[in-house]
């Protein structure tokens, strides 16, 4: 049975959590972005396969359906992030890729959400 300390430790990690999210929102829109924009270019940039990923891997690291990611990503294509490629093995599969200026929004959210992960680390370390 868990302890009342275990259940303080747990709705304080939750809380901690909930707001590096909102925090996350606000920096993301503070680029131009959405937090699932975000989050998308997160998933194509952090896509560890060999090959960039396709809107599929995209949905499955974003835990949305195929629909929903794709349409995702016509809205953050438009906005210049990322750019569609064909396969050229599977000229069947389409494969995305970050734009320069997708590759620069990214790395700034990054370098500031890196940071506020630091911070945190030692907040969550006394917990």
């Amino acid at each position: 049975m868990p302890t009342d300390n275990q259940y303080e430790l747990l709705l304080a990690f939750r809380t901690r959590l909930r707001r590096f999210e909102s925090w996350s929102k606000d920096a993301a829109a503070e680029h131009g972005l959405t937090h699932a924009q975000h989050q998308l270019l997160l998933a194509i940039r952090g896509h560890a396969g060999p090959v960039a990923p396709t809107i599929g891997d995209a949905a499955a690291s974003l835990l949305v359906k195929h629909h929903t990611a794709s349409e995702l990503v016509d809205r953050t294509q438009a906005l210049g992030l990322l750019e569609r490629v064909r396969d050229p093995d599977d000229h069947r599969r389409v494969r995305l890729l970050l734009t320069d200026r997708g590759h620069r929004v990214l790395g700034a959210l990054t370098e500031v959400h890196l940071e506020e992960l630091r911070r945190l680390a030692g907040v969550l370390e006394g917990l």
